[in-house]
């Protein structure tokens, strides 16, 4: 902006000062003439009374004054007939200016001649030389001053110029700033109103705009989060529906199809098949001993296997088959177009195979196996729910012969097996409503006429026909996994109703019978130590577990090691039944028993029949030689306890002490028990 306001300055001083040096010279130079026209008059009319006149001195000293009067005179010359004189001005003005500026000026050397009149007659020539240096030098001096004021005027023009400048640059940085930070959001961004008019202006203008935008933002800003959380409740409701709709046909905890989308897809198969006349396999897959791996393990780690499984049959059903999951530990999977039962059977084989393999439960390896029931449809006319039933039935037959098997649905066993079924669920169920019962049979010693303890017996409080002993409902689960959670609700009822009798003062010993099945199962010794930390009033010394020898015959060093475990632990052992097997002497031998319980049967008719009077004796003499407690049942009369006691053997149960009572029952007939006097007599006898 400088430069061309320079040359614009440059270009008005140049004309101004060509215009004023003109001026300057012309009155200078009018000047000059004036005077110098006006001292030549001068001059010659002094000159002029005496020329003629010898007296050259006089005239030398009249041009000589006349030096003085004009500085731009510099030389004088009088010629006249007789003389011929020239006299120098020693006081001629001393130039001032630069050569270059005289040329510029145009004023040049004046000279003038003026004729003088001698009186004898003839004439004289007077000649006066004028220099133009004092004109030249005033012309000078007027530029300098005008040149001073020209640039005290053009500083300060540039002065204004620089101020008004830096204001605007302020300014416009002050607006750069703000609106800097109002693009980086500060919305509360404003100019200082002060300065210039301009600045002033401007501030005003930004703030006013500031302050629309910021109103139009926060307008904008309250638009946005109330579209953003219509439009978030709309996502939400919509994955919500998403959510809902994939939970109306997916198993939340595994992902797979469940039960209604099984249906559809069932059906749809059941029909492909019809009008495509080929086979349909549906199989029912049951996780062997689940429940175990729950209550050992936890319902978390339960689930993780669940999805384990689920993964497995999704991977193995890829896109040519079907899975999906019933509900607990229940999957189903259809085989749609196999070729004939053989092809069946291979693919239910590898399924097995696969679904056998050991999975990850807490950081480790569990081995668990699973049950498939098939049942497949070969054209006669059927539904989905028949087909379903019958992989049902199947599925509970491959349990039966031994879990990690499958088996095919046999229409002929078909009404045996569902009435079995039914019985069992029915079981189950009652178990599960809190319909079953503990009663106690009390344990005497008849010599010392004390009651020693109690063998929990289990009854079935049911809702139609009363109560039901364990022959009319055990046998029918003694060979699935209900009968382990049958007894392990025994444990923990015998062990909760033990810790009460211990509150109140009665520490009696309480046998309770253990299931074959349920013995010989793999954690059997881990979950009876958590089901005894439940209860830490109840020393494990004072449970007894009844099993019967026929417990052993499948494993017998398994037992073995499972009673060593438990002897460890405080817990004694009494084998039930004793002499009923083939094989008792061999077996007594190798189990590590504490007790010996002389089965009822032979007890009952010892009093009659003297092959049982002699094994009874052969038992009792059996337990001594092992240095084992005898304990006989099927008392029933004091004559059975009197007789017992003459062959040695003093601890005795049966309906001849007390029947089976309920537990609220047994404090109150303990507290009344007294020993028949025939035994206090027997006792007295054998003592003296």
């Amino acid at each position: 902006m400088f430069t061309p306001i320079f040359f614009l300055i440059l270009a008005v001083s140049g004309i101004r000062y060509k215009l004023l040096i003109d001026a300057e010279t012309a009155n200078a130079s009018a000047r000059y003439h004036a005077e110098a026209q006006e001292l030549g008059k001068y001059l010659a009319s002094t000159l002029l009374p005496i020329a003629g006149e010898r007296d050259h001195a006089a005239v030398q000293a009249i041009l000589s004054s006349a030096l003085p009067l004009n500085q731009d005179l510099a030389l004088i010359r009088w010629d006249c007939p007789n003389k011929h004189m020239e006299i120098a001005n020693p006081a001629a003005g001393r130039q001032r200016y630069p050569d270059w500026f005289g040329g510029l000026t145009g004023i040049g050397a004046l000279r003038q001649s003026f004729p003088v009149a001698l009186k004898p007659g003839g004439s004289g020539m007077l000649s006066l030389t004028f220099a133009p240096t004092l004109p030249t030098n005033r012309i000078w001096d007027a530029m300098l001053k005008q040149a001073s004021i020209s640039g005290v005027s053009i500083l300060l023009i540039y002065l204004l110029l620089g101020l008004i400048l830096s204001a605007n640059r302020q300014m416009l940085r002050h607006l750069a700033q703000a609106t800097d930070r109002f693009q980086h959001g500060d919305y509360d961004a404003r100019m200082r109103v002060r300065g210039t008019p301009e600045s002033r202006a401007l501030a005003t203008t930004f703030n006013n705009m500031a302050g629309e935008v910021q109103t139009l933002l926060t307008s904008l800003r309250a638009s946005e989060k109330s579209l953003g959380d219509q439009l978030a409740q709309t996502v939400q409701m919509q994955s919500a529906l998403q959510q809902m709709s994939w939970q109306n046909y997916h198993d939340v905890l595994t992902g797979l199809p469940n039960r209604t989308a099984l249906a559809a897809r069932f059906e749809q198969d059941l029909f492909l098949a019809r009008e495509r006349q080929r086979m349909l396999a549906v199989c029912l897959i049951d996780v062997d001993h689940f429940q175990g791996v729950n209550d050992r393990f936890g319902a978390e780690s339960g689930d993780d296997i669940l999805k384990q499984v689920a993964a497995r049959l999704h991977a193995f059903a890829n896109q040519t088959h079907y899975s999906a999951r019933l509900g607990g530990d229940e999957f189903v999977m259809l085989l749609s177009g196999p070729g004939d039962t053989a092809a069946i059977e291979r693919i239910v084989a590898q399924l097995l195979e696969e679904l056998s393999q050991a999975y990850l439960c807490d950081g480790q390896k569990l081995a668990l196996s699973v049950s498939v029931g098939v049942a497949v449809y070969a054209g006669k006319e059927t539904s989905t729910e028949t087909l379903l039933r019958h992989a049902d039935h199947a599925v509970y037959q491959a349990k039966l012969t031994g879990r990690n098997k499958y088996h095919f649905f046999d229409a002929g066993l078909d009404e045996e097996v569902r009435t079995h079924h039914n019985q069992r669920t029915e079981i189950r169920q009652a178990l599960l409503a809190g319909e079953f019962r503990l009663y106690y049979q009390p344990k005497v010693n008849m010599r010392a006429g004390d009651v020693v303890g109690m063998e929990a017996l289990l009854r079935w409080q049911h809702p139609r026909r009363g109560v039901l002993g364990p022959l009319q409902f055990l046998p029918m689960v003694e060979q699935t996994d209900l009968i382990i959670d049958i007894g392990e609700w025994v444990l923990r009822q015998a062990l909760w109703q033990m810790q009460r009798w211990t509150a109140a003062g009665r520490h009696w010993i309480v046998s309770v019978n253990i299931a074959a099945r349920h013995f010989q199962q793999a954690d059997f010794v881990s979950r009876l130590k958590a089901i005894l930390a439940e209860f830490p009033g109840v020393r494990a010394s004072m449970l007894e577990l009844e099993i019967l020898e026929s417990s052993a015959l499948d494993d017998i060093e398994h037992v073995r090691r499972v009673m060593r475990a438990c002897q460890q632990l405080g817990i004694t052992f009494a084998l039930d039944d004793f002499g009923t097997g083939y094989s008792s002497m061999s077996y007594l031998k190798r189990l590590p028993a504490n007790i010996l319980k002389i089965d009822q049967s032979f007890v009952r008719n010892m009093l009659n029949d003297r092959d049982d009077l002699h094994l009874v004796g052969a038992v009792i003499g059996l337990a001594k030689s092992f240095k084992l407690t005898v304990i006989a049942e099927g008392v029933e009369t004091v004559a059975h306890g009197s007789r017992l006691m003459q062959m040695g053997c003093d601890l005795a149960q049966g309906y001849g002490i007390a029947r089976p009572m309920p537990a609220d029952a047994v404090l109150k007939w303990a507290a009344a028990f007294a020993p028949a006097p025939e035994w206090r007599a027997a006792a007295t006898l054998s003592a003296a």
